[in-house]
This record gives C-alpha cells, sequence and structure tokens, in this order.
C-alpha cells in the first residue's frame, strides 16, 4: 500500500486545497505537486515556506521522501 503524502493528508483533513498551500508557500501548484511525488528537489526555503503554509502542521522533515537514503547509506556503498 502507498502511504499517503502529509500534504495530502493535510489537505484533506484541513480542506485546504494544494493550490492554497502553494499560494501562501510562495511556489506553483506544480511544485508542490512533483514535490510530492519525490520529483522535485526543494531548497531548505522552499521546505519552511510550505510547512508555514500549513500552520507547521506539516513539518519540514515530513516533507522529505521516506525512500530518500540517509546520507552515511548513501556514502556507504
Amino acid at each position: 500500500m502507498i502511504e499517503e503524502h502529509p500534504l495530502s493528508r493535510f489537505s484533506r483533513a484541513s480542506g485546504k486545497t494544494v493550490m492554497a498551500i502553494a499560494k501562501d508557500a510562495g511556489c506553483s501548484r506544480m511544485t508542490l505537486y512533483r514535490l510530492m511525488r519525490g520529483e522535485q528537489n526543494a531548497t531548505i526555503d522552499l521546505l519552511q515556506r510550505v510547512s508555514a503554509a500549513t500552520g507547521g502542521e506539516v513539518s519540514v522533515s515530513d516533507l522529505f521522501p521516506a525512500h530518500a537514503p540517509a546520507p552515511a547509506e548513501e556514502h556507504a556503498q
């Protein structure tokens, strides 16, 4: 089963659309969709703005892809 992205959960629970989150974060809706699919590399500034757009309900660490290797794992190979 594919786990729901934290932004999707927040959007569903709060009723705030991805478009509204993107507007509040100062980015495009497509940027958020790409971020949610793991197709968008994001700056810490963007992640902080997205988190702020959710009122902190979605943390910066929640926005990192679950499948991303930890730095130690990445260099161990």
